[in-house]
């Protein structure tokens, strides 16, 4: 039997189409971050130079320590402090609002990629699990079909054990002949029966469709209507899946009590 491969090739390829955009974000991002720290990069360069800047200041006033100054003096120094103050407050605004910006926006997007990841993963335990599943009722399928082929040489057994039966008080090397074929069964029905093979209950029963196959009705003293009262060949279930269905004789009523 030939399996269509044409679902698994699909999922194969889906899972790599997601392999591949989540390359392509995490390339994107890894672009924005390395502007990002251009950026920041940059801001580094001039936050250096207020620092320079003030501590250039500082030096100049800790001359002048101890020194008279004219208003001029004091002024010009006033008036750089300010300056400085306001630049130093705007590019540290400017450095907060990047990198809280950032940060919320970098949080979302990894949600985002583990949110895809898990899905992903999820998708990918699906398709090992349909990919198993589908694995085994192929074998069952094989085995299934071997063991089906295999079910005529137990009748051929049980027909030869009835003969031996019959003639063992005729044959002298029949009770011998008997109790290796009956052996020989027993081994044979043990192996099915590990496989999962179990026997179809037919006689006694009442008739079902699905697992019974009728030869002939009979009428039959003691017997409800469509009930089994012979086996003709035995039935058999795979792992509860019918294999064999049992072929069977049911009770039919009389003529008379069906018209009374």
């Amino acid at each position: 039997m030939r399996r269509d491969s044409s679902s698994g090739n699909s999922r194969i390829k889906d899972f790599r189409d997601g392999v591949e955009r989540l390359l392509d974000e995490v390339s994107i991002c890894s672009k924005e971050v390395e502007v990002e720290i251009g950026k920041l990069t940059g801001m580094k360069g001039e936050l250096s130079g207020i620092v320079k800047e003030l501590e250039r200041r500082k030096r100049k006033l800790e001359k002048k320590e101890g020194q008279e100054l004219s208003d001029e003096d004091l002024e010009e120094i006033g008036d750089a402090v300010e300056i400085l103050e306001r630049e130093t407050e705007a590019k540290k605004g400017e450095t907060e609002g990047i990198l809280k910006g950032k940060e919320k926006e970098k949080e979302e997007e990894a949600e985002k990629y583990l949110t895809d990841l898990t899905y992903l993963k999820a998708e990918f335990e699906n398709y090992k699990r349909r990919v198993e599943k589908d694995k085994r009722d192929f074998a069952d399928y094989l085995l299934e079909g071997a063991i089906a082929e295999l079910l005529p040489i137990e009748d051929n057994l049980e027909v030869a054990i009835e003969h031996a039966k019959e003639n063992k008080n005729k044959n002298k090397h029949s009770k011998g002949l008997l109790k290796g074929v009956e052996m020989t069964l027993k081994q044979f029905k043990d192996i099915l029966g590990r496989e999962g093979v179990t026997e179809i209950k037919a006689e006694g029963e009442q008739f079902d469709p699905f697992r019974h196959e009728v030869v002939s009705k009979e009428v039959s003293e003691g017997h409800a209507e469509n009930t089994v009262i012979e086996v003709v060949r035995k039935g058999y279930l795979f792992h509860e899946k019918v294999i064999r269905p049992a072929m069977v004789k049911i009770a039919a009523i009389r003529e008379e009590e069906e018209k009374g």
